[in-house]
């Protein structure tokens, strides 16, 4: 396999620090791990997707594990900042702050498709510590959605009667997105951001 036959470009988000060969290698990494799964790519066969030896891997990252949890981290932290940005600019009306935050947790599953594959599907092959501190960040972006919800709760905006729950059940609407959604989908972006939003607005109305 070679590096050409990889379409990597914006897998990752923008403004992350990284030089460009780091940001190379994580593209190539992640759209990697996405094709055949984590257990089944070497750090050769990021090697040879780069074209380069393998040693030359190891001065960016010590491991294949250390990799994928920095992808993860990126991956979560990205989502986190998405959400968290989101509520910022809403203003302070629970169902705009609801709207605003579906949207950008919808818009990162449909927006990085493959970051959002990885951080579903790989967890698993982290470190007890490693994931601690993934699920970490997760639960700080499932507390944004329960603060929205059980906020409207107490204006008599939303009568959710389990804000926790229906935070879950919102947060899982984009996971499944990136296993289906393609630009020649039945649906565009706008189309689907749409009707999810609606659907997180019943569901706590």
């Amino acid at each position: 396999m070679t590096a050409e036959v990889l379409a990597t470009e914006g897998l990752l988000p923008p403004g992350l620090d990284l030089s460009a060969a780091k940001r190379k290698l994580y593209e190539v990494a992640l759209e990697l791990f996405g094709q055949e799964g984590y257990h089944a790519v070497s750090i050769r066969d990021i090697a040879t997707a780069l074209g380069q030896q393998p040693s030359a891997i190891y001065f960016h990252v010590p491991s294949k594990q250390e990799l994928l949890y920095d992808l993860a981290l990126i991956g979560h932290r990205s989502h986190f900042e998405s959400l968290r940005d989101a509520l910022m600019d809403a203003g302070s009306d629970p169902v705009d702050q609801l709207r605003a935050t579906v949207t950008a947790h919808v818009r990162v599953h449909l927006d990085y498709p493959s970051m959002a594959r990885l951080t579903n599907r790989e967890l698993r092959a982290l470190t007890p510590d490693q994931y601690a501190s993934i699920i970490g960040i997760r639960s700080q972006s499932e507390q944004i959605s329960v603060d929205v919800i059980e906020r409207g709760v107490r204006m008599g905006v939303f009568h959710s009667t389990d804000p926790y729950l229906d935070a879950k059940a919102i947060g899982a609407m984009g996971v499944r997105l990136p296993e289906w959604w393609t630009p020649e989908a039945p649906r565009t972006k706008e189309q689907i951001l749409e009707h999810y939003v609606e659907n997180a607005l019943k569901l706590v109305s």
